[in-house]
């Protein structure tokens, strides 16, 4: 079995394993940032830039973690994660935002996410917050 080696990641039981990633940033650069960053890392990515579309993606398709902005037009991230999780999804969410207000919905936003990460960032630390979040099979 041939897999494209920028794509795999070896897994403790030996076999090849695929992550795939959905980027949901609504600024391209950003999104183009993170897409060329992760895929250069070995990870499949998919970009959407608007919260209904993002929806609509993470229903239809099988994704191993979502990193998701919270100001997106349409729905909004807190939206999107809610609608998530209210449909059963148990997908590791990662919130990348560059703001974290301190407000009650945050916390409910916390209990709901897997994780934050504030912008700006280092692709490094995107990265290892994604390995954290992503362990080997």
């Amino acid at each position: 079995m041939s897999l494209d080696a920028n794509y795999r990641h070896f897994s403790v039981s030996g076999e090849w394993c695929v992550y795939h990633v959905l980027i949901v940033e609504d600024e391209p650069k950003i999104a183009a940032f993170m897409q060329k960053g992760l895929d250069q890392a070995g990870y499949h990515t998919d970009v959407v830039g608007d919260g209904t579309t993002a929806l609509a993606e993470a229903t239809r398709n099988n994704y191993q973690l979502i990193l998701l902005d919270l100001g997106l037009p349409g729905l909004d991230g807190q939206t999107v994660l809610k609608s998530l999780r209210s449909q059963g999804s148990t997908c590791p969410i990662l919130i990348v935002t560059a703001r974290i207000p301190v407000t009650p919905e945050t916390t409910i936003l916390k209990r709901l996410a897997d994780g934050w990460l504030q912008k700006p960032f280092k692709m490094k630390e995107l990265v290892s917050r994604i390995q954290q979040l992503l362990p080997l099979q």
